[in-house]
């Protein structure tokens, strides 16, 4: 697992594991519906975050999101360093399996906060993300 894929995973576990506390408090309030939305919410961004983290990227896609060259990429699949889950002449990575390059930029576009550092802050909550 990628360094950057175990910060994603540690997000989303602390993102969902909140939303877990703040529906057992609506629970106890007598709030089963919004409860109920809330854990749903959380179920349903770990299933996404599963399917992303799985997801078979082009190397061209892993290029962009690694900081390694499409031919380094392509390099460490021939190689066995990372698993080629496509066919042999069109690979694929999973983003799970995708390396970072250290001291790649992976920081959000020109004037877009990154959305983990909002989080984190505690600047997003469950009705800000739809």
């Amino acid at each position: 697992m990628s360094p950057a894929t175990g910060r994603f995973e540690r997000l989303i576990s602390r993102v969902t594991a909140r939303w877990r506390e703040e529906a057992a408090i609506l629970h106890r309030r007598g709030a089963d519906e919004q409860a109920a939305v809330l854990e749903s919410c959380a179920s349903e961004l770990v299933e996404e975050g599963r399917f992303l983290s799985l997801e078979a990227l082009t190397l061209e896609q892993a290029a962009n999101e690694s900081g390694y060259s499409y031919s380094a990429l392509q390099k460490m699949t021939s190689h066995g360093t990372i698993p080629n889950v496509g066919k042999k002449g069109a690979p694929r990575v999973r983003r799970a399996d995708l390396p970072k390059k250290p001291g790649a930029d992976n920081t959000a576009s020109a004037g877009e906060p990154a959305l983990a550092e909002l989080v984190l802050a505690g600047s997003v909550t469950a009705s800000h993300i739809s």
